[in-house]
């Protein structure tokens, strides 16, 4: 009877683990095969296409009741969360006409967005023309980046498989549930 009752305990806590930040509803309609180096390569190709890419906010531009992140491009977590510590492949703009309040979605902060494709803007970045894929924002979810642990409440599974990864805490939500238009 107790064997049993482990199994499943820890069979949904591992799936639990494993859950998505993002809607069901939005990941549903993301092109999941579409890759951020595809879209960068042919923005004006992808347009309509539903996408789910993240990063960490470079900037954050309002005008009116448009409001307008550039985002430093990183590959996603299973989960759906950036992982900080990937490779970027370049930058990319996420148009939202919901309110995006600049103190809140600073420049540092990792984002998750699922948008649709609007083709490419060229703008200038450090002196020079950059062809940024431009997104129409559906959903928009912002985490904290990872930070030591502090000493007095040290990670009590740290370096237990020799991964410096395990000092920090994951990355996660400041507060609340996902932005939904």
């Amino acid at each position: 009877m107790i064997r049993p009752m482990i199994a499943t305990l820890v069979t949904a806590l591992l799936l639990s683990g494993c859950a998505h930040v993002m809607s069901d509803a939005n990941l549903k309609l993301a092109d999941r095969s579409l890759s951020y180096a595809d879209m960068k390569k042919n923005p004006d190709g992808s347009v309509g296409k539903i996408v789910l890419v993240g990063g960490i906010i470079a900037g954050v531009n309002t005008s009116g009741d448009v409001a307008m992140l550039e985002v430093t491009q990183l590959e996603l977590l299973q989960n759906g969360v950036p992982d900080e510590y990937s490779h970027s492949s370049g930058r990319f703009l996420a148009v939202s006409t919901e309110l995006i309040d600049p103190i809140v979605y600073r420049p540092g902060s990792l984002v998750t967005i699922i948008g649709e494709i609007k083709g490419k803007k060229v703008q200038q970045l450090n002196g020079a023309d950059y062809p940024y894929p431009l997104l129409a924002v559906r959903e928009l979810r912002i985490f904290r980046p990872t930070e030591p642990f502090p000493a007095a409440t040290a990670n009590p599974y740290q370096n237990q498989i020799g991964d410096s990864k395990f000092n920090l805490r994951p990355p996660g939500p400041p507060d609340g549930e996902p932005r939904r238009p």
